[in-house]
């Protein structure tokens, strides 16, 4: 059984080697995961631990905890619009183009197999009538 720490080591060295050979960290803690039978959030949870240690402390600083500065109303409602705003410009700045073709794509497909459904189900009721009346 490794010794304290040293899985997470094990860990960080294994998720290096595959980032090296040209894999990202999300493949390799699902590689690793899937071999060692460890959760993936568990190895990268022990392979940021690793990393933070190595670095000296923190890769990036975190948020300050503790109480939120309050915001008014106005302050919140602004902020709000602006998000929305911005929401709608990334939005209407896609490929409308593509967007709308594979919109009519799609509802032709869907016309299409609305169409041979219906000329199944004319077919089956044909055959139904058909064994009806062998039956009278």
């Amino acid at each position: 059984m490794p010794r304290s720490g040293e899985i997470g080591e094990q860990i960080y060295d294994q998720v290096e080697k595959l980032v090296a050979d040209g894999m990202n960290r999300t493949e390799a803690f699902a590689k690793i995961s899937a071999d060692s039978g460890r959760r993936a959030g568990t190895v990268a949870a022990n392979y940021y631990r690793v990393a933070r240690k190595r670095a000296g402390g923190s890769l990036r600083p975190r948020a300050k905890r503790g109480r939120p500065a309050r915001r008014t109303a106005a302050a919140a409602s602004s902020s709000t619009t602006a998000r929305r705003g911005r929401a709608r410009t990334r939005a209407a700045s896609g490929d409308i183009d593509s967007l709308a073709n594979a919109l009519v794509r799609d509802v032709q497909a869907l016309a299409n197999a609305i169409k041979a459904q219906a000329d199944e189900v004319a077919d089956m009721r044909k055959k139904l009538d058909g064994l009806k009346k062998l039956l009278d």
